[in-house]
């Protein structure tokens, strides 16, 4: 086992909004995360400013320069072909991790180990350049989606009972700039992930809005909202002189409006913290001051709030905040609704959790469901990060033997067992094509749907090419892969076992799961259906006459041999040959005399032969036996990785 001496696991939770970073040792399985300081704060607005002199600040210290160059905030997006966010991105991270270095909380000389938290909508590229950005700056970067990270929080500091877990829970992420929708079933399988891009900071963007508004709104007279009077001395209200220069300073000025969005963000969250006191009464979290010319404060209370939290937006489609939250929840329980899937709780994760209708329409959402939240819903994030990190370390070697036994020996293992499949897939299809095609198509022709034995083996050649190509052959194909699957399954089980005890996990704790069909049932006939594998059209092609030949010919032999009738057509077939019997209208009286019996013979004495056929079809053409070994492989290698993701839980 590895020394895990001097070894911090980081979790670093750079969010849209705010940014936090807890850490634990490796070598100890049971401490809590603790708080990393930026500027003395457990939690940072994620912010980054140039000043001419001091160089590059970061999170509240840079939002309070006054001439400040350039000042970002809320920057974290998907836009990771810009190089300016690159850049940016750069820049904050290796701030912070300088800073951390310069108060001595973290040591050069310990091994650091970062895991950084992405929203659980990013796609795998994006997570990829991520990482690639953040690997310049940071040392041993991971990226986690970051409801994972609640929810391994969730586990470990005990906001949720083991019954609840091993179900399944739905986290509902609301950062700043997205809300996420992750189901997680067991802490295992692969997470359900639905993104959204809604985000708290539209909220903050139309505090601005709104003061700005209320204040032309007592000048023009047309108050609605509130009676600004009420509440302001005159002076204090601007003129509509001075609004219209306000603002063309914020629309000129990026830095000014980012400053006092910040101030809408802070009266935003000093509401909710305290949202009875402040029904009325407006909240007070100071003013900016705007080119030493105008004082900004943020006009928020509960009847501005709810005005805002109603109000049709254009960037939402002119659905309100609250129906676009609220729509978004009902798609979320369709769509689990249409999977059968219930979950046992949900877990209300990001700092916007705290505001206090996000807990009411969940609940209304989903009445039946226990909804928590951590008690510090800011920093959640940033705990379970450290906690999935600390797992992740400890199981690297369980992890890696894994890999190795995928890489090097699963396509070994699937390929001996290769020829039993083949020979199981040719008596399946056999099975379906003499049920589900031949004996269809004899009898339409017996009953003169089918007029000539030429329409006949053309009727053949179109519905054998239709079965095999589609949802029914490939159903076939499933079916037999399901049957075939439990003997690898016997010799994966006895490779997994040796490295599980290893490790001190139970034997079969990959089990009956390892090749658990879940919610892979989908991908099975995608992985090695016929349209799937190169030169199996060719396949398709030579069995389909293979099917022609046998049934015709012994079709024909039935005829010739069947009734009174029997030496007119001989006699034809003899000096015309068969071509023309095949394009002869054959009465209905001796059609009568290929009975269901008859067929049913027939299907019975030549299914040995066609399954004959059809195997050796299958196997003189060696490349479709190493794609097929290589297709299932492939699907079996992602389902046992999965089972391993399972697996270290248990390890730490």
């Amino acid at each position: 086992m590895q020394d895990y001496h001097n070894t911090r696991i980081i979790g670093f939770d750079l969010g849209h909004g705010e940014t936090a970073l807890t850490w634990v040792r490796a070598d100890n399985q049971e401490t809590n995360p603790q708080s990393l300081l930026i500027n003395n704060r457990k939690s940072q607005i994620t912010a980054i400013a140039h000043h001419p002199q001091r160089g590059i600040i970061i999170g509240e210290m840079a939002c309070q320069l006054s001439d400040a160059t350039i000042l970002e905030i809320a920057f974290k997006t998907r836009k990771f072909q810009d190089f300016s966010y690159q850049k940016t991105i750069e820049e904050f991270v290796n701030a912070i991790y300088q800073h951390l270095i310069d108060t001595n909380q973290i040591q050069t000389s310990d091994t650091n180990y970062f895991f950084i938290g992405c929203p659980s909508g990013w796609w795998i590229e994006e997570i990829q350049s991520y990482k690639q950005i953040l690997s310049e700056t940071v040392p041993n970067a991971t990226v986690v989606k970051e409801s994972r990270a609640a929810l391994m929080h969730a586990k470990e500091s005990g906001i949720f009972t083991i019954q609840e877990l091993e179900k399944s829970v739905l986290v509902i992420d609301i950062g700043s700039s997205t809300t996420d929708y992750t189901l997680v079933k067991g802490m295992a399988d692969t997470p359900i992930d639905f993104g959204h891009d809604l985000g708290a900071s539209l909220i903050e963007k139309e505090i601005l809005k709104k003061t700005l508004e209320l204040h032309r709104q007592y000048r023009e007279k047309r108050e609605d909202i509130i009676k600004l009077g009420k509440h302001l001395d005159e002076e204090e209200i601007w003129t509509l002189e001075e609004i219209e220069k306000l603002e063309t300073i914020l629309k000129q000025s990026p830095i000014y409006r980012n400053r006092c969005e910040l101030r809408c963000r802070k009266a935003k969250e000093e509401y909710f913290n305290y949202q009875e006191t402040y029904q009325d009464d407006f909240v007070n979290v100071g003013s900016e001051d705007i080119q030493r010319k105008f004082k900004f404060s943020p006009l928020v209370n509960g009847k501005i709030i709810d005005a805002i939290l109603n109000q049709p937006l254009q960037q939402l489609d002119n659905k309100s905040w609250c129906d676009d939250f609220g729509s978004q929840l009902k798609v979320v329980k369709r769509k689990l609704d249409e999977q059968s899937i219930i979950p046992s709780a949900i877990l209300l994760t990001g700092s916007a959790s705290k505001m206090g209708f996000v807990l009411e329409m969940s609940q209304e959402t989903f009445p039946k469901l226990p909804c928590k939240r951590d008690g510090e819903p800011e920093l959640c994030i940033a705990r379970g990060l450290a906690r999935w990190g600390r797992v992740y370390i400890r199981t690297s070697g369980f992890m890696d033997e894994i890999s190795k036994f995928l890489d090097n020996e699963l396509t070994g293992i699937v390929g001996n067992h290769v020829p039993a499949f083949l020979d199981k897939l040719a008596e399946e299809l056999a099975n379906g094509l003499v049920e589900e095609v031949v004996k269809p198509c004899v009898k339409s022709w017996r009953n003169r749907e089918i007029i000539t034995l030429k329409a006949l083996e053309l009727e053949i050649e179109n519905k054998a090419k239709t079965w095999l190509t589609g949802s029914d052959g490939n159903s076939k194909v499933t079916k037999c892969l399901l049957a075939w699957l439990g003997s690898v399954q016997d010799e994966v089980r006895e490779k997994t076992d040796s490295i599980c005890s290893k490790y001190g996990l139970p034997l079969g704790t990959f089990g009956s799961k390892t090749i658990d069909l879940g919610d892979h049932t989908g991908k099975v006939p995608t992985s090695i259906s016929f349209d799937d594998l190169s030169g199996l059209s060719l396949f398709v092609g030579h069995l389909v006459a293979i099917i022609v030949g046998v049934v015709i010919a012994s079709l024909f032999h039935v005829i010739l041999f069947a009734g009174i009738i029997a030496p007119i057509i001989g006699i034809v077939a003899y000096f015309a040959g068969e071509s023309l019997v095949k394009e002869t209208d054959i009465p209905g009286w001796v059609r009568k005399f290929v009975s269901d019996s008859r067929i049913n013979d027939l299907a019975r004495n030549k299914k040995p032969e066609l399954q004959q056929k059809i195997h050796e079809t299958l196997t003189k053409d060696p490349t479709i036996a190493i794609k097929l070994g290589k297709s299932i492989s492939e699907w079996l290698k992602e389902t046992v990785q999965e089972q391993a993701d399972r697996a270290r839980l248990l390890i730490a």
